[in-house]
C-alpha cells in the first residue's frame, strides 16, 4: 500500500460528506424559492451520489445494500482507479422517500432513471453488495443494455418469504452491529423502515437471465447453496478475501477491488 493512500481516503470521505451538505442546502434553498408548491409537484432529489469524478471510461454505478446508505463504497470507490468514474446510489428513504409497499423493481426503475441521466448511451456498467446486487440484477434486465453486472455477496431467496417486523428489527440489529454502526435510537427508528423495505423486496425477489456478463463475488464463508441459487444467472462466480462485512472493509477490500477492475478492464473494450 502506497504511503500516499491514507489521505487520499480521506479526502474522498471528505469530499463525500462535502457533496452531501451542499445537496441538502440546495435542497432547502430550492424549496425555499418555491414555497407554494405542493409536495408532491416538487422534483425529487437524484438517488446519485458521485464518489469519483476522475478518467474517462465508462462510469460504475454502486447500489447501496440494506441499510441504504452509500459509505461502504466509499473506500471501494477510491481503489478502483483514477480513470473510471463511480457513482453511488443512496435510498431516497433515508430523506424521506416512501418506503411502505415498495417493489424492488419500482426502486431498480427509478435507480435506472437516474443513472441514464448521466450516462444516457452506451452500456452500462452496474453493481452492488448485498440487496443492491439484487436490485442491479433487475437494473440490467429493464435496461437491456449493460456490458457487466457485480453482485457483491447477494443472496437469492429460495421462494419468497414475509418476516414479521419483530423478526426485521431483530436482523437490523445485527446489521448494524456488524457494520460498527451506533446510530441512536432517532436514528435507528429513521433507519429501519428503510432496511425492513430493501430485506422485503429481496425476500420476494424473482431473478431473470439478463444480457451482458453478471459476476458474483462471494465471501469467503458463502453458504454453499448462496453459490447454487446464482448459476443460473451468473457468467462467473468467485470468492473473494473476507465475509459479508470485512469484504469492504480495509482488510479485504483491495483484494476485492483488484478483481473488480480486472473484470471492468475485460468488458470496457466493447
Amino acid at each position: 500500500m502506497g504511503g500516499s493512500r491514507p489521505s487520499t481516503l480521506e479526502e474522498k470521505r471528505d469530499a463525500l460528506l462535502r457533496l452531501r451538505l451542499r445537496r441538502k442546502r440546495e435542497e432547502a434553498l430550492s424549496l425555499r424559492r418555491a414555497p407554494s408548491a405542493p409536495a408532491e409537484e416538487r422534483p425529487p432529489a437524484s438517488p446519485l451520489v458521485p464518489l469519483s469524478h476522475g478518467g474517462t471510461k465508462p462510469p460504475l454505478f454502486l447500489v447501496h445494500a440494506a441499510g441504504g446508505s452509500v459509505a461502504p463504497y466509499v473506500t471501494l470507490a477510491a481503489l478502483l482507479g483514477d480513470d473510471r468514474p463511480v457513482y453511488a446510489l443512496e435510498d431516497p428513504g433515508l430523506h424521506g422517500g416512501v418506503t411502505e409497499g415498495r417493489r424492488l423493481s419500482d426502486l431498480a426503475a427509478t435507480y435506472l432513471a437516474a443513472v441514464r441521466e448521466v450516462r444516457p448511451d452506451g452500456p452500462l456498467h452496474l453493481g452492488g453488495w448485498s440487496v443492491g446486487g439484487a436490485v442491479a440484477l433487475d437494473m440490467a434486465r429493464q435496461d437491456g443494455d449493460v456490458a457487466v453486472t457485480f453482485a457483491l455477496d447477494t443472496a437469492l431467496p429460495e421462494e419468497p418469504s414475509h418476516p414479521c417486523d419483530d423478526e426485521l428489527r431483530a436482523w437490523f440489529a445485527a446489521d448494524v452491529a456488524e457494520m460498527g454502526a451506533e446510530p441512536d435510537t432517532t436514528e435507528m427508528a429513521e433507519r429501519f423502515p428503510v432496511f425492513a423495505a430493501n430485506v422485503r423486496g429481496l425476500l420476494t425477489f424473482r431473478p431473470t437471465r439478463v444480457d451482458g456478463r453478471v459476476v458474483l463475488l462471494c465471501a469467503e464463508d458463502a453458504d454453499p447453496d448462496k453459490l447454487d441459487s446464482w448459476r443460473a444467472y451468473a457468467d462467473e462466480i468467485q470468492v473473494v478475501r473476507g465475509d459479508h462485512y470485512t469484504m469492504l472493509q480495509p482488510a479485504h477490500v483491495e483484494a476485492l477491488a483488484d478483481v473488480m477492475r480486472d473484470r471492468l478492464s475485460e468488458v470496457s473494450v466493447r
